[in-house]
């Protein structure tokens, strides 16, 4: 018996799912602390009495530390998750990167409405990048509604549960519709 091969469904369904819930975290990830970084070593540099080290608009985005561990670990926890996905075994990872697709969609979800919902601190300031931020946000929330979707949608076809599964179903296992019909058998 032979083994189904990888649909195109599926190897689509995985790139889009890992470009937009493992790369693109984790390049903001990489982005943010290599800002950081280069921030404090212009401090280093830099610090004396009579000029102030920065002024402005917050560069990375009002992101903490603890968000940025978070986005860290989720966006290689999938990257480990999407690997043996790729190669279609065990059979049970089609349900897992569903519910992992899911459930990080979910919790971008939450993510946005509570930063919606809190109060701008006006001490610190507010700039047009916070509006930038938000739209952009909201940008990514609705292609990871998209990739969610069809991810969803392609898992539970025909070919992607042979693909996970390791093997066709017989024809005899699930006869059509007519056949028994045709067959008189009624």
């Amino acid at each position: 018996m032979e083994r189904p091969g990888r649909p195109l469904g599926v190897s689509l369904a995985i790139i889009a799912s890992l470009l937009v819930f493992s790369v693109l975290p984790l390049l903001q990830v990489g982005m943010v602390l290599t800002v950081r970084q280069v921030r404090l070593n212009a401090l280093n540099q830099e610090l004396s009495e009579d000029a102030p080290a920065f002024s402005g608009a917050d560069v990375v985005g009002g992101i903490s530390e603890a968000e940025l561990l978070i986005q860290g670990v989720l966006g290689l926890g999938f990257l480990a998750l999407a690997a043996p996905a790729w190669r279609g075994r065990p059979p049970a990872l089609r349900f897992m990167l569903v519910g992992a697709v899911v459930l990080l969609t979910v919790i971008k979800l939450a993510a946005i409405i509570i930063q919606s919902l809190s109060q701008h601190n006006l001490q610190i300031g507010m700039s047009s990048a916070d509006s930038i931020f938000q739209s952009l946000s909201v940008g990514q929330l609705a292609v990871e509604f998209l990739v969610m979707l069809y991810v969803v949608w392609y898992m539970n076809r025909g070919p992607a549960r042979a693909f996970f599964r390791g093997y066709y179903l017989s024809h005899a296992a699930s006869p059509a519709p007519g056949d028994a019909a045709r067959r008189g058998e009624l």
